[in-house]
């Protein structure tokens, strides 16, 4: 009987429960989404549950499994093919699992271990027919060799032999002699052949190489017991001896390296722990994880077929520490990065805390019992010690030339040192309160002075600010304010402390700095106008001879009784024109060569680069350097300087046409354009098809005094750099990204509205 159809009574509401169980199963069934339908995962394991490696790799495998968003059903089987390698085994297990899982519809195969791979080969059909399968912890070497459907997916685990011996000798570096340590199944024949072919791979010239793998277990356990200390021990695997006895590796490990007189190493995780000492290995914690990936991958409706084995892998080289001591090994010969297991702390590593506590305590008596020791004096001293503390503190700080000052707004006094008084101009006999101090900073600087003020006794917070001090004589000072709040038990700033710092000295530092790269900057335009005098004569020639052919025109018009007016009249406005050509050639070299501060004044890029072509216009003729302009319409106008943005302009230009000296005249070509990118920010680009860049030189090219001409002085880009970084832009040097040459890119900010309104 359903549990809904015991009934204990004719009552109408038990008549009718049945009823309305069977309408919610229904309309709640209906209702299922497929996404609710738990996910099937079906682990084979190779061997038993005795192999560390299985569970290792199976219990991380299932806590990845848990990230799913779904529920998911994991089925699990030991196929135990190390104890029992025969077919009958195999085709006994594969009936079971065929039986076992008949109705079952598996969304995934997972095996784990090498043999479990030709065993599914052989019986999928009967277990999980067309199933996608990972296979975790495979070699590269052994998956490569096997031609696999594409609906496997491998998790590979780098073993590595080789860094494994690496590690012996860096810990042995005077060891002659290797013994190399396996049995006799399938499984160790397979490692065997990876042992040679790594061994013969590393190629020591140190090591001579002994192979064991005929022994019995009771052989190997005498043998290694009377090895000479200084042999290298590599054990490989042991699944079966010379007797055919079945062995776990692990457990033979352990067995080995306690009768072992030489240090043993392997490669696999589980060995670590046993006694040996270590190797190049990779967790199988991550082989589990990157199993769970592939398998989250499958169940998400990733297609097998195209699934790559996960490249996350992070070996490392992985040792003993308890060994290692055993061993006498020194922990300064491993490898970098190489991680330390089973560390036994020392006494301070494990009672660090409890030693420390114990230590302050006798220092806390110690302390007592010397302050009642010397009280009487120290009561008697402190105030002349607390004076002198002062008076340290004070020639500090003006020694530094710092003044420390003090503000309590609820009685609005101000205590500052005499050194404030002496930075702030302030006469010894007035009093130094707020407003003083307000009335020594310049007109011009108190707005900042009162900010900063102002924001630290709201806020709370630190606040800096650089005034200027309105000193006798017209003599300028300058001052960093430092301020801070104190908090008190409200949480309100009370007081603020601070200190006044001289930085006149710093100030005008920075002044002859930029004055002195201002100078750098103007002998560099001399220099380029000098490199363009012969074109600049000519420019200057053509409207002077021009200017002169009319003159005499005008004068023989003038010669005759009836002159004729109307041609005199157009000599003559040849002659002004001619003038005011000529005239804005000695303007532009004026303005290249006035010297002076910087003028930033609203700049129309587009004729900024008019009047550079214009200036160099003989030159490109003379080189034969054909210029395409592609300027954009309604290009904004940025604030700057137009003499040190003309400066930037002509160095690119120039660096271009010297950059195409070697290319063949009918290619000489030089682009430039101007865009305003989709962030708002002006592109100056231009182009050439010269020899480039040398890809030593990219990092350089901006470096002061680097250059790659026979002349140059290597400061034209140098200075470049400086002048569109003052302008709050960058200039890009590169190769073109296809062909020959090279492009220069100018990245200068637009202005807002609101400054262009000013």
């Amino acid at each position: 009987m359903r549990a809904y159809d015991r009934v204990d009574g004719p009552s109408l509401e038990r008549s009718l429960l049945p009823i309305i169980v069977w309408l919610v199963v229904l309309i709640s069934g209906n209702e299922l989404r497929a996404d609710e339908v738990p996910r099937r995962i079906l682990i084979l394991h190779a061997y038993n549950y005795t192999f560390p490696a299985n569970v290792a790799i199976s219990d991380s495998l299932r806590t990845g499994l848990g990230r799913f968003p779904h529920a998911v059903e994991v089925e699990a089987d030991f196929l135990d093919l190390a104890r029992r390698p025969d077919e009958d085994h195999a085709l006994r297990t594969a009936d079971y699992l065929h039986k076992k899982y008949a109705n079952v519809r598996f969304d995934a195969v997972v095996v784990i271990g090498i043999a479990g791979m030709p065993f599914l080969l052989k019986y999928r059909d009967m277990i999980a027919p067309g199933v996608p399968v990972v296979w975790s912890d495979v070699t590269r070497a052994t998956f490569d060799a096997m031609s696999l459907p594409a609906d496997i997916v491998p998790v590979i685990n780098y073993y590595s032999p080789e860094k494994t011996l690496e590690l012996a000798e860096r810990l042995q570096p005077n060891a002659r002699r290797l013994v190399v340590i396996g049995g006799i199944s399938s499984n160790d024949r397979r490692w065997q052949e990876n042992g040679r072919r790594a061994i013969k791979a590393y190629n020591s010239s140190k090591l001579v190489a002994e192979f064991w793998f005929d022994r019995t277990y009771g052989r190997l356990l005498e043998d290694v017991s009377k090895l000479q200390r200084d042999t290298v021990v590599l054990f490989l695997t042991f699944f079966e001896d010379n007797e055919n006895k079945r062995l776990i590796p692990r457990d033979v490990a352990s067995a080995i390296a306690k009768a072992s007189t030489a240090p043993v190493y392997g490669f696999f995780e589980t060995y670590l722990g046993t006694g040996v000492v270590g190797g190049y290995l990779e967790t199988y914690q991550s082989i589990g994880t990157n199993t769970a990936n592939l398998v989250l991958a499958i169940l998400s409706g990733a297609d097998a077929t195209k699934l790559l084995p996960p490249d996350n892998s992070k070996p490392a080289f992985r040792v003993d520490a308890r060994a290692m001591e055993r061993w006498g090994l020194d922990k300064k010969a491993l490898p970098p990065n190489s991680t330390l297991l089973f560390h036994e702390p020392s006494l301070w590593e494990r009672h660090h805390y409890l030693i420390s506590a114990t230590g302050a305590v006798l220092a806390i008596q110690s302390s007592v019992v010397a302050g009642l020791m010397f009280q009487r004096r120290r009561r008697q001293k402190a105030e002349e010690l607390l004076k002198e503390s002062e008076d340290r503190m004070t020639f500090a700080a003006a020694s530094a030339s710092i003044g420390l000052w003090q503000f309590d707004r609820e009685t609005n006094q101000l205590w500052a040192t005499e050194h404030c008084r002496a930075i702030l101009d302030v006469p010894s006999d007035s009093a130094l309160t707020y407003r003083t101090f307000l009335a020594a900073v310049h007109p011009d600087d108190r707005s900042i002075a009162i900010a900063a003020l102002r924001g630290t006794l709201r806020d709370g917070r630190s606040a800096a600010a650089d005034v200027r001090i309105a000193a006798p004589h017209d003599k300028l000072r300058w001052i960093r304010i430092h301020a801070r709040a104190d908090i008190d038990r409200e949480s309100a700033p009370n007081r603020i402390s601070g200190m006044f710092a001289d930085i006149t000295d710093q100030k005008n530092a920075e002044l002859d700095l930029e004055l002195k790269h201002q100078e750098v900057a103007h002998l560099m335009r001399v220099n380029t106008l000098g490199e363009l005098s012969g074109a600049i004569a000519h420019e200057v020639n053509q409207p002077l001879t021009a200017i002169l052919s009319n003159a005499q025109a005008a004068l023989y018009l003038l010669a005759p009784e009836s002159p004729n007016y109307t041609e005199i009249q157009e000599a003559l406005q040849d002659i002004v024109h001619e003038d005011n050509r000529a005239g804005d050639v000695i303007q532009r070299l004026r303005g290249l060569l006035k010297k002076g501060e910087s003028n930033f004044v609203y700049v129309d890029l587009n004729k900024l680069v008019d009047s550079t072509i214009t200036l160099l216009r003989h030159q490109l003729i003379e080189r034969q350097v054909a210029i395409e302009t592609d300027l954009a319409s309604n290009l904004p106008a940025v604030i700057g300087d137009p003499v040190q943005l003309q400066q930037v302009l002509l160095n690119l230009f120039m660096n271009a046409m010297d950059a195409m000296t070697t290319t063949a005249d009918a290619s000489r070509r030089i682009d430039i354009s101007t865009r305003v990118t989709e962030t708002g920010v002006i592109k100056i680009r231009l182009k050439d098809n010269g020899s480039g860049i040398k890809m030593v030189d990219t990092t350089r090219v901006f470096a002061p005094f680097y250059t790659t001409k026979d002349h140059g002085l290597g400061l034209g880009l140098s200075i470049c750099s400086t002048i569109v970084e003052k302008h709050g832009g960058r200039i890009e040097l590169r190769n073109v990204d296809s062909g020959s040459g090279a492009v220069a890119e100018i990245l200068l900010p637009t202005q807002p509205a609101s400054i262009a309104a000013q």
